[in-house]
């Protein structure tokens, strides 16, 4: 009976942790803080015009996501449509994060 009622609480809490990955709240976050490494990015390496446009391409399509998460509608997505979204973002995110950390030192003096 113990073992049941753990099996219950584990899948009722894993249950309740992807829907808390995909409600909308949870996008509109991922997204503001995509657009906000956008911007810390195109900082970092400002002299590549290429390298901007696509900043500046990742930084409209997160507003984008902002208010379409916002609508009503967003939540008539199928789980495994926003489920695909979430992953291509955290994908995006790490790819932003690896790009900061390779950028090159500004100076060579150490601080």
């Amino acid at each position: 009976m113990l073992s049941w009622l753990q099996t219950k609480w584990r899948a009722l809490s894993e249950w309740r942790r992807k829907v808390r990955e995909l409600h909308p709240d949870a996008f509109r976050a991922m997204a503001g803080e995509l657009a906000e490494l956008a911007e810390v990015a195109s900082k970092v390496r400002p002299e590549e015009q290429a390298f901007l446009l696509k900043i500046r391409r990742i930084r409209q399509e997160m507003r984008e996501l902002e208010r379409l998460a916002e609508r009503p509608e967003f939540r008539l997505l199928s789980a495994k449509k926003r489920h695909e979204l979430r992953v291509s973002l955290l994908s995006s995110r790490e790819q932003l994060l690896k790009t900061l950390s390779d950028a090159p030192v500004v100076t060579t003096t150490p601080q």
